[in-house]
């Protein structure tokens, strides 16, 4: 009996690392296709549905989010695999109280904007289909 809580602990000591280096879940990139024609245009629509403000600097798009103390900034990276949200920064600018950044608001709120760009894509994907029937 001891030999196997041994051995299964040994296991998920050495599973745990392997755990921690996964991606969260807003980092799932959004697979694009080709449905999109404008990706700038959709992404400020998309954006904007969450009261986070779109910004396009050179060939890198960001969005920025300002809540309450909350400062949050992210980058949305295109790639051949889709569109990508990566965690730039999370602070607390102006907070009297307790200043600690909490991630699972941070991280409740990069979900929800993953889910904003899907579902624009996904009406653009309806779109798409419903004109390719009626031709």
């Amino acid at each position: 009996m001891n030999k196997i809580m041994l051995g299964m602990l040994i296991g998920l000591s050495l599973a745990g690392p392997l755990q921690a280096e996964g991606l969260h879940i807003y980092q799932d990139p959004i697979p694009l296709g080709s449905y999109v024609a404008d990706y700038d245009d959709m992404l400020d629509k998309a954006v904007s549905r969450n009261h986070w403000r779109f910004e396009r600097e050179g060939d890198k798009r960001f969005a920025r989010l300002s809540y309450k103390t909350y400062e949050i900034n992210v980058e949305l990276v295109e790639s051949d695999r889709g569109i990508a949200i990566i965690l730039i920064d999370a602070k607390r600018e102006g907070c009297t109280k307790n200043c600690d950044v909490d991630m699972r608001k941070v991280t409740g709120w990069l979900v929800k904007l993953r889910r904003a760009i899907a579902y624009d894509l996904t009406l653009a994907v309806r779109d798409d289909a419903l004109r390719r029937t009626v031709r």
